[in-house]
């Protein structure tokens, strides 16, 4: 579902929303013009015939918080144009896997959703992960796993114990030292635990948006770690993530290597600053 979609935006509080618009709701609408569409309508990208091809993304989460500051500048969208992911999550507490597939089987139902402000209809995304722990939400993932389809669409993102191995990969890559003490703890307290570790090793600073910068350095330390049980499950210290980090870098190196510029602006920004 590689598309060409063309931007427009609206204006409130200062602020730039991009909405996608389809060439046929170009033709309906007037008020779309030439002019607009190359002009203001992308002000600040560099595409030649007024379209931006990109891809759209849907991400159904688990968790609110790390997720989503680990995708934040996909969010946001202020920076990377190849890419763009939408966030679906529930604010203060998350999602459990059955109100995660609860949600997608609701998308494919109406065939479109409203988020955040905005509907999207389900043949605009490009692709649709679901990120969730195993936690102790291992019957309920079973179950779900042994129910799909591949007609379904979705992939799950299933991080064992939690999202936190992943940032931890991102960084580092010797879990059976750092992390051999969570093999005492029950499967309800392993992702409490798999923090409070991380906080240790990290010294507290263990920042979600820089792993966003080292998902090369994750996606091989994850597949040197990585295995899954009879159930499809993956093991301890084992996570998916690898799969959808492998998808967003190579939805945004696709045409002009954004990822590999955006790391190397990141570098300069660093190094200026370091030098002032």
């Amino acid at each position: 579902m590689d598309k060409k979609r063309v931007l427009s935006y609206t204006k409130s509080s200062g602020s730039r929303e991009l909405l996608p618009i389809t060439p046929a709701e170009i033709a309906k609408n007037p008020k779309y013009t030439d002019k607009e569409i190359k002009g203001k309508a992308i002000s600040g990208y560099t595409k030649g015939e007024g379209v931006l091809s990109y891809n759209l993304v849907c991400v159904i989460s688990g968790g609110t918080k790390r997720e989503y500051d680990f995708l934040l500048e996909l969010i946001r969208n202020d920076k990377i144009q190849s890419l763009r992911v939408v966030f679906v999550s529930k604010e203060g507490q998350g999602l459990q896997p059955y109100q995660m597939q609860a949600q997608w089987d609701s998308m494919k139902q109406h065939g479109c959703t409203p988020i955040n402000g905005s509907s999207f209809k389900l043949d605009e995304f490009d692709k649709v992960f679901l990120i969730t722990d195993v936690d102790e939400f291992r019957d309920q993932l079973i179950k779900i796993l042994n129910n799909q389809t591949d007609e379904d669409g979705e992939q799950w993102i299933i991080s064992n114990p939690c999202f936190e191995i992943w940032l931890y990969y991102c960084f580092k890559n010797d879990p059976q030292n750092d992390l051999s003490l969570l093999v005492q703890y029950k499967v309800n307290e392993m992702s409490k635990e798999m923090k409070r570790l991380c906080n240790d090793i990290f010294h507290g600073s263990l920042d979600s948006r820089k792993a966003f910068e080292h998902m090369k350095e994750g996606i091989k330390h994850s597949m040197q770690h990585y295995s899954v049980d009879s159930d499809g499950i993956p093991s301890l210290f084992s996570t998916d993530m690898y799969k959808m980090a492998k998808y967003l870098i190579d939805a945004m190196n696709k045409k002009t290597d954004e990822y590999a510029e955006f790391l190397r602006q990141k570098q300069e920004m660093r190094r200026q600053w370091k030098n002032k």
